[in-house]
Formats: C-alpha cells, structure tokens, sequence
C-alpha cells in the first residue's frame, strides 16, 4: 500500500495556490498523499483515507532556479515547522505544507497586504516573464510561417503548426488576460479593505479545463504530427530533434543538479553559467556531425509507393541516348493537405558527358492549395537563395501562353533559360529542371500523361 504511487494532471496556474490546498485535502481523503509537484503533473503515495490540512504558501527565496535546500530556505520551513505545520515539497516560489487534524497549527501567511506584495514580487512577475517570453517565440513562429508558405504545407508537423499555433496563442492570451484580472482585483480589495478573494477549487478545475484542456490536445496533435514525420522521413525529423534533445536534456540536468544539490543561491549562477557552456558546446559537435552525415536512407526507384507518379530519363531519352545510370534519390513525403508530395532527382552519363534531371511532385486536396504551391515555388526561384544577407541564383521567372495553351495548364512558367518548368493543373503542380526539352512534343505529352 505504502509503495502504491500514481502521477496526476496537475494543471494548476500559480496564483491558483489556494485552490491546491483544498484538492490536496480532498486527494488525502481519498488515500492519497502530495510528493512531488511538477510543471504539469503531481505525484502522489498511497496512505490511510484521513483528513489533513494543507497550507501553500509562497515563498520569495525560491525560483525555477534556485536550489531547493538553502540556508533560507530551511530557516523558513524550520520557522512553519515550529508553527505546526509539516514541510512536503516545493515547486519554484510555492512551498507545501500539511498538518495532521486537531494539531493546532498558526497560518504562516497573516497580513493581507504583505502576503499580496509577495505574490505581486514573485508569482505575478515569474508568470509575467513566463508569457511574455512565450510570446517573443510565438511572434518568431508567426513570422516563419505566415503568410502561409508552400513548404510548411508538405509535412504534418508543418500543417499543424500553421493552423493549430494561432489557436495556441489566443488561449496564452486567455491566461494573460486571467492574471491581469486577478492581479487589479486583488489590488482593488486591498485599497478598499477587503480580504484576499482566493480561487476556488471549481473555479480552478474549470480554468484547467478551459484553458490546459485545449493546449494539451494541441501538444498531442503536435506529437503525432512528429510521429507522422518521422514514418516518412526518419533521418530528418531525427536530425531536427537531435539538437533541441541534447540542448534539453543538458538544460534538465543541470536544473536537477541546481535544486537538489546545491545549497547557495551563488551557485545557481555557476551552474547556469556551466550550462549554457555546455549546451553551446554540443550543440557545435551536433552541427558538425550532421554536416558529415551520409545520405543513406532514401528510397530505391523500384520502391516508389503506390500513388506517387515518376517520368525517369530512360523514359525521357531514346533507347541509344539512355547512357548509363550514374545516381538517383526519391524523397516521398504526406501531409493533410499536400497527401503526396516527392522529390527525384536522376543522372546519367550519357556518352561521356553528366546530364540529369529534378522533380518536384505535388497532389493537393484542393486547387487553392495547388496554387498556393505553384505560386510559392514561382517566387522561390526569383527570389533566389540567400547567402551572407544577399540573395544569390536568382532566376527569371517568363509566361507563356501558347506554351500554357499547349500543356492545357491553369497555371504554367518557365525560367528564361527554359530549363525549368512550373506546370499547375487542378490540384497537381509539377516542377521540372534539368537536361529536357520541354519543346518536345513527345516530352510533353509523356509528361501530361503521365501526371495529369
């Protein structure tokens, strides 16, 4: 019974802290005693059905970084010790307490006003910098995928992002505008003389529900969209995790390290000072172990999937003009709204001299999302690629109309060297660039055929 342990949705906002306490007496009646209180989840031992009492208070020598155990700290708890009341743990700022029933134990917190102050100089401010650095990164994340951009349209993870993360920010919003509120209420009964009107459990259940309850189906969407990923392209999305992973999981050690086993509030600037060197060091050797890392997972030709149409240059060229097969890549990928999307790329040497070819393939649900591509790519190739701040291998972007006229295209465009070409039709786009003549009769039609 004693060894029986199970893990909670915590879900709490901070200045929800009173709420917690009558939860945990409600968790005690149930045979369930506070452990540990973490960002989202709290655990809890098994104990004998009792009632108890339970005290949160908030403590200003705390922090996310400041060690758990300082000599202020343990002054603290040893004054609420001598005040009846036991200590159980801590979160940053917020530190648990309970006592047995019919022990007497004296309220730690007793002056309206001070105990607002507090909580103005430590919560307030903690979740004040909390959103707000949310929101720096929320403008970063607005301004990489909006307006909508072809590229984020051919994974989940980015069909995800661009329309679930607007959603995100108006309940971080929310919050914002819930803190504020409690915050000039708080100040309002103050001036006035009124006592402290403390969040009620139900009230605080239906913030959590309101508010926690969408963000976390958000991050389960954001998960599988990863999962999804990750089935088509596994070095990449491994790559692009590598380094957020070995950042974080850096960062969460030296926290451990700073809260439990330090004991100076002086040493937390050492470790954080540490940390950053550490992360900064690997997330180098990362970076240059993926530069050197070989290409060795993309799909063999004969193992195109089902549903995704390819024109190889043995296609393209004549029997005696076929040469040799020198390299070939296919890259398949899904989404939502782009369901199949690849790219090929094939050389040959074809009697002494490297020609090859590129295809850009992508089947959209509908022809608004197909000319958002055509468009997109249009604009990629005249803006060019930009390097050392200045954009470099611009191109001239030409229309065509009896070239359009010809394909039977919606939408049609060519480079000024008309070595590529963009072809919409309904909800295909098709980009080609290589050694074809996209003059060719036989070209075109073989190409027409065979995408559209």
């Amino acid at each position: 019974m004693k060894d029986k342990t199970k893990r909670v949705f915590w879900g709490f906002f901070s200045l929800d802290y009173k709420a917690m306490e009558t939860y945990l007496e409600e968790m005690a009646k149930k045979g369930w005693m506070l452990e540990k209180v973490g960002r989202m989840t709290a655990k809890f031992r098994a104990i004998v059905p009792q009632k108890l009492k339970f005290y949160v208070d908030v403590f200003k020598g705390g922090g996310p970084l400041t060690p758990e155990w300082t000599e202020e700290a343990e002054e603290y708890r040893k004054l609420c010790q001598e005040s009846g009341w036991t200590f159980i743990t801590s979160q940053d700022y917020l530190q648990f307490f309970y006592a047995e029933e019919g022990k007497k134990a004296v309220p730690i917190q007793t002056d309206e006003v001070l105990e607002q102050r507090i909580v103005e100089t430590t919560l307030w401010r903690n979740e004040l910098l909390s959103i707000l650095i949310f929101f720096i990164i929320a403008a970063m994340v607005l301004v990489r995928y909006f307006p909508i951009k072809y590229n984020n349209l051919l994974s989940f993870t980015g069909v995800a992002v661009t329309l679930l993360f607007p959603i995100l920010c108006i309940f971080m919003l929310a919050t914002t505008f819930y803190y504020l509120f409690w915050m000039l209420r708080a100040r309002r009964n103050i001036k006035r003389g009124f006592p402290l009107e403390k969040p009620t459990l139900e009230g605080a259940r239906r913030r959590r529900i309101a508010l926690h309850g969408p963000v976390l189906l958000i991050g389960i969407i954001f998960v599988l969209a990863f999962a999804v990923d990750a089935f088509f392209a596994p070095r990449i999305v491994g790559l692009a995790l590598l380094g957020p992973a070995v950042g974080t999981g850096i960062g969460l050690g030296f926290r451990y390290i700073i809260k439990k086993k330090a004991t100076k509030k002086e040493d937390s600037v050492l470790y954080v000072t540490l940390t950053l060197i550490f992360v900064m060091f690997s997330m180098a050797i990362v970076n240059s172990l993926l530069i050197h890392w070989p290409m060795n997972d993309t799909y063999r030709v004969d193992a195109i999937p089902e549903g995704y149409p390819v024109v190889t240059m043995a296609e393209l060229l004549d029997g005696p003009q076929q040469g040799r097969l020198v390299g070939r890549e296919f890259s398949p990928g899904s989404s939502p709204i782009i369901p199949r999307n690849y790219n090929y790329w094939e050389t040959r040497d074809i009697n002494g001299s490297t020609k090859g070819i590129r295809i850009s393939y992508y089947s959209a649900i509908k022809p608004y999302f197909a000319d958002i591509v055509f468009n997109g790519v249009t604009e990629r190739l005249e803006r060019g690629i930009k390097w050392r701040g200045e954009y470099i291998l611009t191109k001239t972007i030409i229309l065509d109309d009896e070239m359009k006229r010809l394909w039977s295209a919606d939408n049609l465009a060519l480079t000024k060297d008309r070595n590529e070409i963009i072809v919409q039709k309904g909800n295909t786009v098709v980009h080609m660039s290589g050694d074809i003549d996209f003059d060719d009769k036989r070209t075109r039609e073989l190409i027409i055929s065979r995408y559209f």
